[in-house]
């Protein structure tokens, strides 16, 4: 092996005989998180897809919270009954760990790619772009700080009492 491929022949050779001195790596970093669901049968109810489109988009916030994470990039995955799968991103222009920020783009890209009432396999929400959220505090902007505190007592009841704990109400 060194003949045939030099100083590389040696790693080969040992790797090829399952010899390999490096630390095993469990951990890597997060690049982005997200959701998705095939449906049992194709679904073309909107307001069905709009209610697993809110669901994914909150748990994602919920994963990006949990792990002290925001994201600019929101992304959607659509598959059509032929396998035909399309994602569609849009950049937003500040890092966001809110459901609603999150729901509001993924239902916009959905709207622009997918006809009512055409039917769905899977469906997904995903953010990617991430780094540490940003509080920014703005002189007109008072009820951000009050929305992150609202949804941090909302994660906190879900992870004591289960995620049907506290949901939004429907009007």
């Amino acid at each position: 092996m060194i003949r045939l491929f030099g100083e590389n022949g040696r790693e080969l050779s040992r790797h090829a005989k399952g010899i390999d001195d490096r630390p095993i790596v469990t951990e890597r970093e997060i690049k982005s998180i997200s959701q998705e669901e095939t449906f049992v049968r194709d679904v073309r109810d909107d307001k069905s897809l709009e209610k697993t489109l809110r669901e994914q988009s909150t748990e994602v916030a919920r994963q990006l919270r949990k792990n002290n994470l925001a994201g600019t990039t929101i992304k959607l995955k659509i598959r059509w009954p032929d396998f035909t799968t399309l994602t569609r991103q849009v950049t937003l222009s500040q890092p966001t760990d809110q459901d609603e920020n999150i729901s509001k783009a993924a239902l916009d890209l959905m709207r622009t790619v997918r006809k009512s009432g055409q039917a769905v396999r899977l469906i997904g929400v995903g953010v990617s772009g991430l780094g540490p959220p940003i509080r920014q505090l703005s002189l007109w902007d008072s009820g951000s700080e009050k929305s992150r505190r609202l949804q941090e007592a909302v994660d906190a009841l879900k992870a004591k009492y289960g995620e049907k704990a506290i949901h939004h109400g429907k009007f």
